[in-house]
């Protein structure tokens, strides 16, 4: 019982008990160190998350409470910075609160988070929870056939730390509704949006198609506009605010493919409450997923093609390419294949091959390879050791060509499920990261980023993880969101708790 929440009983006056479920959850996160040629070098700052969720039937009501204190002045906070109170039944549903809600594929709005992960700005030193929600209230009702969802609320800038006031990081009110019909596997609906803040106030709508056709082909369109101004609601030349998407698969037995298209323009939604399909691969690889392109919205469109097929001893093989064009002031092309295939060489052994190469012209790097590979191999029982290898070759040309490499490598061990340990050795020979700044004269020796990894789930419900050296940051994305990751060089401890 315990690992599904604590039961609670109240007497009421009546003389009934009425029983809940209280569950709960605690991550907390103490640094020691800093960011590279920055003083202290012994900064010590923690950061705390407390989840609280009380449900009896259909009602339910959740809290967030979030501080953060550090050596660094003006850094801390303390704040309770969610709380939702939610209903549902049947086919209705109702929240009032903080939310995170999408109409559509997010052409127009998209909420989320980033579970388990903490944010930090390099201009504020603060660290958060990292989500987009909103506050207000939201309607939503499911029915066989029709569909409808309505929502109000003010827009997080996730950007901004809990130090700053609610008014600054609370800027846009949306308004918007989502309705349309369910039948013989197909939908058809549309969306109304309006976002106001204190310097424009602008209108939406969007059309979306979705399901199922013969064949095993599966469909995906939204086209989204803006209706603000006296433009033709479908004009799509260089005046008009829309976005395109649209996405095909196919699957039958070991063979699968995809396709997905883009096209948005001047799609910056207030302070960027907007987030639609990237249609970029989204790799777990360190040195692709620090390359990855991160969507312009202000003009950008593209494809992404993918396909996989498995072999019957459990292989598989997957393709993938990414087209993408940005056009401001001239057009800039990012064009990338990837390739990435699995095969067991033994019975104790599994071996994950990747090769990539990209063209990024908005970067100015002409030539990007990369090659790498994960060996798992079961040592005894439920004990394991893995070899994680990357390699990166980058030409990048400004006003002379450079080459450049990127290097990864992780050694490591666990025992499924409690206890994970690796080492890890990343290196680059980047101009933009071998130069310090804190020297009048530019570096380019290659630099290091050493360290060790542990992780230990003490029981079902505890987990404490440590990191202990240099660790590289940057870009970095996570469900289709990408946000940047800031250097650190120190000790971090993180325990998680849920009840």
């Amino acid at each position: 019982m315990l690992r599904k929440g604590l039961i609670i009983s109240v007497i009421i006056g009546s003389g009934s008990v009425v029983y809940g479920q209280l569950t709960g959850n605690n991550l907390f996160e103490y640094q020691l160190g800093n960011l590279p040629y920055t003083d202290p070098i012994d900064l010590s700052s923690h950061y705390d998350q407390l989840n609280l969720g009380y449900r009896y039937k259909g009602l339910k009501a959740t809290l967030r409470y979030e501080h953060f204190l550090s050596q660094n002045e003006g850094s801390s906070y303390a704040t309770l910075s969610q709380f939702q109170v939610q209903y549902r039944k049947e086919k209705l549903e109702l929240k009032v609160g903080n939310f995170n809600e999408t109409l559509g594929n997010g052409l127009l709005v998209r909420g989320y988070e980033i579970a388990g992960s903490v944010f930090e700005e390099e201009a504020y030193r603060s660290r958060y929870g990292f989500y987009r929600d909103m506050l207000g209230f939201s309607a939503k009702y499911s029915g066989d056939i029709w569909f409808f969802q309505a929502l109000r609320g003010k827009s997080l800038v996730n950007t901004l730390p809990p130090t700053l006031p609610m008014s600054d990081r609370r800027i846009d009110l949306v308004e918007g509704m989502e309705t349309g019909i369910s039948f013989f596997n197909q939908t058809l609906g549309v969306i109304l949006m309006r976002n106001t803040n204190t310097s424009e106030k602008n209108n939406f709508y969007s059309l979306l198609f979705s399901g199922a056709l013969p064949g095993n082909v599966s469909y995906n369109f939204e086209f989204a506009h803006d209706i603000t101004s006296d433009l033709p609601v479908f004009a799509l030349n260089d005046q008009s605010r829309y976005g395109i998407y649209g996405s095909l698969s196919y699957s039958r037995g070991t063979f699968g493919m995809s396709f997905e298209y883009k096209n948005y323009h001047n799609l910056v939604i207030g302070t960027g409450i907007s987030d639609p399909p990237t249609a970029v691969r989204e790799h777990k690889y360190k040195v692709l997923n620090r390359s990855i392109h991160v969507p312009q919205l202000v003009d950008e469109s593209g494809i992404q093609l993918e396909a996989y097929y498995t072999f019957r001893n459990r292989e598989y093989l997957v393709f993938n390419y990414t087209y993408v064009l940005n056009e401001f002031f001239e057009a800039y092309r990012f064009n990338e294949f990837f390739l990435e295939y699995s095969f067991n060489p033994g019975q104790k052994s599994n071996v994950v091959l990747f090769a990539d190469y990209t063209s990024d012209e908005f970067k100015s790097e002409d030539t990007r390879y990369a090659a790498g590979g994960i060996w798992d191999y079961r040592v005894v029982g439920s004990w394991s050791a893995q070899l994680h290898l990357e390699y990166q070759y980058i030409e990048r040309e400004f006003t002379e060509k450079q080459s450049m490499h990127n290097g990864v490598v992780i050694l490591g061990i666990s025992k499924s499920p409690s206890l994970n340990i690796s080492l890890l050795w990343e290196i680059s020979s980047d101009p933009y990261l071998t130069d310090r700044p804190d020297t009048p004269e530019p570096e380019t020796s290659v630099r290091n980023w050493p360290g060790l990894e542990a992780s230990y789930r003490i029981n079902p419900t505890n987990t404490i993880s440590v990191f202990a050296g240099n660790r590289r940051g940057g870009p970095a994305c996570t469900s289709g969101v990408c946000y940047e990751v800031l250097d650190f060089e120190g000790v971090e401890i993180r325990f998680k708790t849920k009840f």
